[in-house]
């Protein structure tokens, strides 16, 4: 089993509800589930709900009606990375990430927490929009693979790479 995967998935996916359900169903298995997915509250904007806690936060700040500049508030977005980082280092089955979009392409983003991930052993499970296909090829290498957006597909992925994950701990143990 490769150590990362994508859901590649065209516009108007509800991709965030499928990485949530994924959580939430291998999270009731007794897996250590982290990660995030987005959400839009109505009031907030948008924010990100953190899969192991139930937490959201807004990520995005008010810069009034005139501004052109991006919403996206860097210093949370630092904040919930950290976090994300914590988890990992406290042992995680699997990473779910929201997207790997065009911050983590440019470099930015949580690209950094793609990495950490795969160097601490940690499966991790995104989603990628079609049109980032190219672009996340060339991030995995050949390590990763590509998932329809579909929830046995990606269950099926996700399932199995916890179940190697926690066999391998108990080897090791």
């Amino acid at each position: 089993m490769t150590p990362v995967a994508g859901i590649l998935y065209p516009p108007g996916t509800d991709i965030d509800t499928l990485l949530a359900s994924i959580a939430r169903t291998l999270a009731a298995t007794g897996a250590r589930v982290g990660g995030v997915a987005q959400v839009r509250d109505p009031e907030k904007g948008l924010s990100l709900l953190d899969l192991s806690s139930g937490a959201i936060r807004p990520i995005t700040q008010n810069l009034g009606p005139l501004s052109t500049s991006c919403k996206l508030d860097t210093s949370i977005m630092a904040d919930i990375a950290a976090n994300l980082e914590r988890q990992i280092d406290a042992g995680l089955d699997l990473l779910i990430l929201s997207r790997f979009g065009i911050r983590e392409i440019e470099g930015g983003g949580f690209r950094s927490l793609f990495g950490r991930a795969l160097l601490a052993g940690v499966p991790l499970l995104a989603g990628v929009r079609v049109e980032h296909t190219a672009a996340w090829a060339a991030f995995h290498g050949g390590l990763g693979t590509d998932l329809p957006p579909d929830e046995a597909s990606a269950f099926a992925w996700a399932r199995g790479a916890t179940e190697g994950d926690r066999q391998l701990a108990q080897a090791v143990k």
